[in-house]
């Protein structure tokens, strides 16, 4: 994952964090290849929306992760 890469994300406040990814957004409108992935991941989510995993679920296994780490 991109945050262990670059462990200070995690001491960003939750508005920074929100701020990141508004920035991320607007990146994918201007960058071909990012969008383009965006439309298929949402794509695949339309072809079988029971296909992802709950949030719940994904923040459990991603803050387990970082107890064990």
């Amino acid at each position: 994952m991109v945050i262990e890469q670059h462990p200070s994300l995690h001491s960003l406040s939750v508005e920074d964090k929100l701020q990141l990814s508004e920035e991320l957004c607007l990146d994918a409108q201007r960058n071909p290849a990012l969008l383009e992935r965006v439309q298929q991941r949402l794509q695949e989510y339309r072809e079988e929306p029971d296909g992802g995993i709950f949030w719940d679920d994904l923040k459990g296994k991603i803050l387990s992760r970082r107890k064990v780490a």
